[in-house]
């Protein structure tokens, strides 16, 4: 019936990924003979499986019985794989960027290779602590939450029913996990040139064998925002997070989704729209280099794409943000109204 399956599912949820199938066949026997031994001829009816289903309790009490741990631990065995998964990619991600970074400031100026290296190896070895911490305090906090309701729920003074068990999710309703590694990739690079190379983002010049950047941005003004950086990089580390851990889509899911979609990029307009942060010399610096000049004819409107290009990009990123709101949500109501 389908009570047993949302019942072995529910279990199974809380387990380990490799240990899941095997209990799930388990469980299944189990429950089987125990229904046998209430209906020998085979003849089980809805309200014995009921009884057996409450007879083996609540599917968290249950699922901790196999686990075999008294629950004390900082991240738990059912999201272990999770953790393990994003720390991978927030690591790699990191080493790949800085490294990349390393290699565009050599080849941009290559005098004081050894100086340079020692900074990549200090932020290199700062940049993955960081990392390392920030992913395993969101999971830790997400841990802490999911314990605390489960313990909530099994321990209520109102008796568990399986009716209360909720419905499987069906395949529609899945997240690729493609989508929040990718989404996490991107998260961890950009954080990474914002924090140690803004500089490079820029009119890259090459002049008489010199290599010479035009930074958009004013970097010790930017850097009174990282702060606000840090702050972003982890509300998107906790959304991805939060996807890899529920792999289903959810009316919760969602509702999360967009409250830090909308913050993010709030956050995000209110940085670009600081005229503070933006290179004053950027448009001297480019007729110093000969890449402007004020005889031009197009001259004034070249001159008025720089001045405007802040507002633009607040507008993008908003446009950016309702489109991933509006995609998201689309996806949920699908999946709710094929259900």
């Amino acid at each position: 019936m389908e009570v047993i399956d949302r019942y072995i599912y529910a279990v199974t949820q809380r387990l380990p990924e490799q240990q899941r199938e095997d209990i799930r066949r388990e469980l299944r026997g189990l429950i089987e003979d125990m229904l046998e031994e209430r209906a020998p001829a085979g003849q089980a009816s809805r309200e014995d499986v009921e009884s057996v289903l409450t007879e083996l309790g609540h599917p968290n009490a249950l699922a901790a019985k196999y686990r075999g741990s008294n629950d004390r631990y900082l991240i738990g065995p059912s999201m272990l794989d999770s953790y393990l998964t994003t720390l991978k990619i927030v690591l790699i991600s990191i080493g790949i960027g800085l490294s990349v970074l390393f290699a565009i400031q050599i080849i941009v100026t290559p005098d004081g290779v050894l100086e340079r290296f020692t900074e990549y190896a200090a932020s290199l070895f700062s940049a993955g602590a960081q990392g390392f911490a920030w992913v395993t305090v969101i999971f830790a906090l997400i841990e802490y939450r999911k314990r605390k309701n489960a313990a909530g729920t099994a321990d209520s003074p109102v008796a568990w029913k399986p009716a209360d068990l909720p419905e499987i999710p069906d395949e529609q309703s899945r997240i690729k996990l493609s989508d929040p590694i990718a989404s996490i990739i991107f998260t961890v690079l950009f954080t990474v040139i914002c924090v140690y190379s803004v500089e490079l983002l820029g009119i890259w010049r090459l002049h008489e064998g010199e290599r010479t950047v035009i930074s958009f941005l004013d970097a010790d003004a930017f850097r009174a925002y990282l702060p606000v950086i840090w702050g972003l990089a982890a509300l998107g580390i906790l959304k991805e997070c939060i996807r890899i851990i529920a792999r289903n889509r959810s009316g919760k899911l969602l509702a999360f989704h967009i409250v830090v979609s909308i913050a993010s990029a709030v956050a995000a307009c209110i940085v670009l729209a600081d005229s503070a942060i933006w290179n004053p010399d950027f448009i001297r610096e480019m007729e110093a280099a000969g890449l402007l000049n004020s005889g031009w004819d197009n001259y004034d409107s070249l001159v008025s794409i720089w001045t405007r290009a802040s507002g633009w990009l607040v507008g993008l990123v908003a446009l950016f943000g309702a489109i991933d709101i509006i995609s998201e949500s689309y996806k949920w109501y699908r999946v709710k109204h094929s259900a």
